[in-house]
């Protein structure tokens, strides 16, 4: 008896739906070209109506047969469309709402280009710092326009970054919103996140909020810099985490400021409470070193110059001496010994 293959199976399971969802949406759109498979969909690139229609972009809602995984991925697919809808910003992607047509759920985004973050990051020619700041600059407004609304992203990483036709960049996969996902609740913090990206705190399905984002905005800008990918293959070809490697004083590229080591580093600190309080003041921390590391971090002092040492020492002797002429040597003698001291003194 011949062992079934589960990932043939999963495959042809895949490649059914999309021939039926392709099927469903030629009613409703013309040209339709499947573009990404994502986590929780397929992605069509579509004209509404006719040849002649808008360009957008079309998602489709993998099936759910009722396993805990695939609700819950049904779940992040309604919750993503539903904060992409409410969101109005331009560094964020638009979402229509979500649709059924003949049991397929769907709905309509603005059609981004055709680059990644992920594909800048390990480009042969990766972006200098000056461009690097202005990728990081953009998410850092979309971010903070959404925690100030409620919304954590909480899935922030390099695929779900998307640049337009001009290069500017357009976030999607808002899923949670600030202190209101609980763990008990269906979509829970550490289901959604990346675990390359995920703050430690959201690895225990703590309450999220905006710290998380400004942790995985750290790892992004550490790899923007570093022009490596965070996700890596070993020989084998298994996908593995590389480590992130901030030594102190060090340069992450020729181009980029030493400062900004400090910067990262405090970003993606494993205590949320010493991380930026917000993604922009992250992003302005880039371009000003004396806001790197902030006031919430403990500082160490350099030790002092021996020769501020033999200075403090022989000040010390000095008084000591005094005192004890003071209390037990008589004045004859007294005197002798501190004309003998400020000779030995003397430079």
């Amino acid at each position: 008896m011949a062992i079934p293959n589960l990932e043939d199976q999963a495959m042809t399971r895949v490649a059914a739906f999309t021939q039926r969802a392709r099927a469903v949406l030629a009613e409703r759109y013309a040209g339709l070209t499947l573009t990404h498979e994502g986590r929780t969909g397929l992605v069509f690139a579509a004209h509404q109506g006719d040849a002649g229609g808008p360009t957008v972009a079309v998602k489709v809602a993998y099936p759910a047969d009722g396993h805990d995984a695939e609700a819950s991925t049904v779940v992040r697919f309604r919750r993503e469309a539903e904060i992409g809808a409410r969101l109005s910003h331009p560094r964020i992607l638009r979402m229509g709402p979500v649709e059924t047509l003949h049991g397929v759920e769907f709905h309509e985004m603005d059609k981004a280009g055709p680059v990644r973050l992920d594909q800048l990051i390990i480009a042969k020619n990766p972006p200098l710092f000056p461009r690097v700041l202005v990728i990081l600059q953009q998410l850092a407004d979309a971010l903070d326009y959404a925690h100030a609304h409620g919304v954590v992203h909480g899935a922030l990483r390099p695929s779900a970054v998307l640049l337009d036709a001009s290069g500017n960049v357009l976030l999607k996969g808002f899923c949670l919103y600030a202190a209101a996902d609980t763990p008990s609740s269906v979509l829970s913090p550490a289901a959604v996140g990346d675990p390359a990206y995920m703050a430690p705190e959201q690895w225990h399905d703590a309450i999220v909020n905006r710290a998380v984002d400004v942790y995985a905005l750290g790892v992004l800008a550490y790899e923007l810099c570093t022009g490596h990918a965070r996700v890596g293959y070993d020989t084998r070809g298994v996908p593995e985490i590389r480590p992130i490697e901030l030594a102190p004083n060090h340069c992450l590229r020729d181009d980029v400021p030493m400062y900004v080591t400090d910067a990262i580093r405090r970003a993606i600190s494993r205590d949320p409470a010493l991380r930026f309080p917000t993604a922009g003041q992250f992003v302005e921390a880039l371009t000003h070193p004396h806001a790197a590391l902030g006031h919430s971090l403990p500082t160490i002092k350099p030790p002092r110059p021996k020769s501020q040492h033999s200075a403090w020492m022989l000040l010390g002797l000095v008084l000591f001496v005094g005192t004890v002429l003071v209390l037990t040597v008589p004045s004859e003698v007294r005197d002798q010994l501190w004309g003998w001291i400020g000779r030995a003194a003397a430079p």
